[in-house]
């Protein structure tokens, strides 16, 4: 992915915030499941891959005094979310979300619908930058696009997609688009259990997944608090480490 490359597509930036409630299902529920799971003391945020602006403007909203910095590759996305007046105080980086971010810890670090665009190399690589970034107790919301565990499971949800879009009235273009972008990522992308996998072995305390519908899911991954606590006799820490004595937070 670099910064030529149509992340969006095939949805136009000005199309974006009316067409994506309608492609992705369950995608206003994903984003209220995101603030309902912030943690208790946020006053710092990172959102990774903002586009628009959509649920920045929600966690503005559920946490009005956090600090909150933003990031997505595409300019015309975050042109379009530097328009809108409620996220003036929101600070917006044109970056690939693989590059550096602000040297500074955060409470939370959000993802929505937009790490399933780079590798799997990079995705686990991204989940252990979080788990180092973050405060302790802090949160990693992972909000994403996975594939069925078997190719039977994956047509019937490419099936009832196709007429979830038909039904809303998407334009045939864009729901074409969508489903061959959905063929040619098939291959590259993570089932919900295996990138929930990923991130407990990215250095969290706890993984959960407290959403799924269709193809759309939420993972958590939560930061220790520091205690120190031991292996148990299983051998399995829930921070992946695996002799003796061992921090929550690696």
């Amino acid at each position: 992915m670099d910064a030529s490359s149509p992340v969006h597509a095939p949805i136009d930036p000005s199309q974006y915030d009316s067409l994506i409630g309608m492609i992705v299902p369950g995608q206003s529920l994903l984003f209220r499941m995101i603030i309902d799971n912030l943690p208790d003391k946020c006053g710092s945020i990172l959102e990774l891959g903002c586009g628009t602006g959509l649920l920045t403007g929600m966690l503005r909203r559920a946490c009005p005094s956090a600090a909150i910095d933003a990031i997505d590759i595409s300019e015309e996305m975050v042109l379009a979310a530097r328009r809108k007046k409620d996220l003036s105080d929101v600070t917006f980086f044109v970056r690939d979300l693989r590059d550096t971010w602000p040297e500074k810890p955060y409470d939370a670090i959000v993802t929505s619908l937009c790490l399933h665009h780079v590798p799997e190399a990079d995705r686990i690589r991204v989940a252990a930058r979080a788990s180092q970034a973050l405060e302790p107790g802090g949160r990693f919301l992972c909000g994403d696009i996975f594939r069925a565990k078997t190719p039977w499971e994956e047509d019937l949800i490419t099936c009832s997609w196709k007429k979830s879009m038909e039904q809303a009235r998407v334009p045939p273009a864009v729901i074409g688009g969508m489903l061959r972008e959905r063929r040619e990522r098939l291959p590259r992308l993570a089932t919900v259990s295996g990138f929930a996998g990923s991130i407990r072995n990215a250095g969290f305390f706890r993984v959960w997944v407290p959403f799924t519908a269709g193809f759309v899911g939420l993972i958590i991954g939560e930061v220790g608090n520091g205690r120190i606590h031991p292996v148990p006799e299983s051998g399995f820490c829930p921070c992946s480490h695996r002799d003796g004595w061992a921090l929550c937070r690696p």
